[in-house]
């Protein structure tokens, strides 16, 4: 490495933005707030079987949102570090981008919902992410930070060894076919069904393929995106295929238990995770198009700088928005109020975090201004 004069390194070279990662994390964040309303309309007494089919047609589209975040968590790790990063500072900047604001939240939560704030409550809903229903994804996603020097040592073994394209490619399928069989695989063992079964969603293991996913995308950013260009037609027709057969068996879970039933499709099942990584390359290729657009791109690059803060805090939004709005006007037709509580989720939850992420962002710099190392004399 080179040194620069006062033999300090000098800082890496910083990669150019991807303005469509910023348009797909705005559609997973705008997805995932339309989720848990259409999942609180869903729970509504009084709305007939024709409501509960459209409410189970419209989850399907939308039902993308976790799968895309967790595989841009892995493209962004591959395109920002080429080299393996130092782990200890790795984990440090992680804690406070990621862990930090999560306890905080999950604090907030806690005293919102009323429940006792000690610090074994305060401990236990920060590791099994139950403070609110949304917040298992944090420690889900975190598990991948503390495993990334083993990212890192594959990414490395399968450059040594895999000497062609070609036996990339058999390798990488091979390596998918192996995730599959896992998430078709129902163990008899005890701590096995424990960690893969009862708590399915909430280890890393299973979301391991959208993570590599997104890996590919970031070591091979440049073919990935042409490749989700050039078939962007047949991934469009995948998509549209997935979420007819989700829907259909929705809409068939509907009409056989009068209710909605929205884990009767799951993104962790053999077949509907390959219909779900169809529909990441359609959405990329779509997000490529509309980035191109220039008042989407600047929307969107605001949204997804502030996308983790905004999910943190949509539901909170969400439940004092419908409060407020069931006091003010308690009998609005329950279209516009949904219609108006989907617009106040999503703004305020963009705002909440915008004016959280600049608050920290001040405070960052007071720090450095008043802790801050004394400039070196030349």
């Amino acid at each position: 490495m080179t040194q620069k004069m006062d033999g300090t390194a000098p800082a890496a070279k910083r990669k150019p933005h991807v303005p469509s990662w910023d348009v797909l994390r705005t559609a997973a964040f705008a997805a995932v707030a339309a989720q848990h309303i259409l999942g609180a309309y869903a729970r509504r007494p009084e709305i007939g079987l024709n409501e509960k089919l459209v409410i189970a047609v419209l989850f399907e589209p939308i039902r993308f949102a976790v799968p895309m975040f967790v595989f841009l968590f892995g493209a962004a790790l591959f395109y920002v570090h080429t080299d393996r990063p130092r782990y200890l500072p790795y984990l440090g900047k992680r804690l406070r981008q990621l862990a930090l604001p999560y306890v905080l939240w999950s604090v907030v939560y806690l005293l919102y919902t009323e429940k006792p704030v000690t610090l074994r409550t305060v401990v236990r809903s920060v590791l099994y992410g139950d403070a609110d229903y949304h917040l298992w994804y944090v420690p889900m996603i975190f598990q991948f930070v503390l495993v990334m020097p083993l990212f890192f040592l594959v990414r490395d073994a399968l450059r040594r060894r895999c000497g062609t394209r070609q036996r990339a490619a058999l390798v990488l399928v091979g390596l998918f076919a192996v995730w599959l069989v896992l998430l078709a695989w129902h163990p008899t063992g005890r701590i096995a069904q424990q960690l893969l079964v009862t708590w399915r969603t909430r280890i890393f293991v299973p979301w391991l393929g959208y993570f590599a996913m997104g890996a590919l995308c970031g070591l091979f950013t440049a073919v990935f995106t042409a490749w989700a260009r050039r078939l962007l037609v047949l991934t469009g027709l995948l998509f549209v295929g997935s979420a007819g057969y989700a829907a259909y068996l929705s809409v068939r879970a509907v009409q056989n238990t009068g209710a909605v039933n929205f884990s009767c499709v799951s993104f962790l099942s053999p077949v509907y995770a390959v219909m779900t990584l169809a529909a990441i390359l359609f959405l990329y290729g779509l997000a490529e198009w509309l980035a191109q657009v220039r008042p989407i791109c600047k929307l969107c690059g605001f949204v997804g700088r502030h996308s983790y803060q905004a999910y943190l805090a949509h539901v909170l939004v969400l439940t004092s928005c419908s409060l407020e709005l069931l006091q003010a006007q308690p009998e609005i037709n329950r279209y516009v109020f949904y219609a108006v509580l989907t617009v106040c989720t999503l703004v305020g939850a963009v705002l909440i975090a915008w004016g959280v992420d600049s608050a920290a962002a001040a405070l960052r710099r007071c720090g450095k201004r008043i802790f801050g190392h004394p400039a070196s004399v030349k």
